[in-house]
């Protein structure tokens, strides 16, 4: 119970914040208090279950996109960024962190990862996630999708284009993913279109370069 009582410390001057801003009142703060408890208390369990991390990461999403809305119903000046101002966000990339020291195996969880990561605009933090689930997964063709997409994002198209072509030499075109997903169903979800072009010529030229070494071994052979 140690952590409990160490998350509950952290987030005192996150939620005095809040209140001090007029976003959240007195009594929702100390409701917010309470049902962190809760969570953090499930997170403790020996046998902590993958849906705990979610309801709670589910949990702070919403109420980071309430504290938006009211900060901008209520015309909150923007100045200098405040605890409160990171801290829920903060909140849900640690809870996915935890998460994944205990479902490192969970493909699906890496990438809700990485998406939130991408939502929230920490580029810098998706390239780090993406980079370990590959790592962890060298065998899931979506994650190399999404490893070019966030290269070509951030304007290294060459980056990409070699993050397709070794997730297409590891995998292979007919390879599924963890989902089930193989590569000719991963590329319609390819958000960027220079990501699907550069995926279509890769993925040509390693068939083309695979068919001349079929061809040549036969060659070979029948000498």
């Amino acid at each position: 119970m140690e952590r409990v009582q160490f998350q509950q410390e952290q987030m005192l001057a996150e939620l005095k914040d809040l209140v001090d801003k007029e976003i959240f009142t007195p009594a929702e703060t100390k409701a917010i208090m309470k049902k962190r408890t809760l969570f953090e208390t499930a997170l403790v369990r020996r046998v902590a279950k993958k849906a705990d991390f979610l309801r709670y990461a589910a949990y702070e999403m919403g109420l980071e996109q309430l504290r938006r809305k009211r900060v901008q119903r209520l015309k909150i000046a923007t100045g200098p960024a405040t605890v409160s101002d990171y801290a829920l966000v903060r909140r849900q990339f640690n809870i996915f962190e935890h998460a994944l020291r205990r479902f490192k195996s969970d493909v699906a969880l890496w990438i809700q990862y990485i998406e939130l990561a991408k939502r929230e605009g920490a580029h810098t933090l998706a390239g780090r996630v993406v980079a370990r689930a590959i790592q962890m997964h060298p065998n899931v063709p979506g994650l190399y999708v999404l490893a070019a997409n966030h290269e070509l994002v951030g304007g290294s198209p060459s980056s990409a284009r070699t993050l397709l072509q070794r997730g297409l030499r590891l995998c292979g075109d007919s390879v599924e993913d963890a989902g089930g997903m193989s590569w000719d169903l991963w590329r319609p979800r390819a958000r960027n279109a220079r990501t699907r072009i550069m995926w279509t010529k890769t993925a040509w030229r390693q068939k083309v370069r695979r068919r001349g070494r079929r061809s040549w071994r036969a060659a070979l052979l029948r000498r």
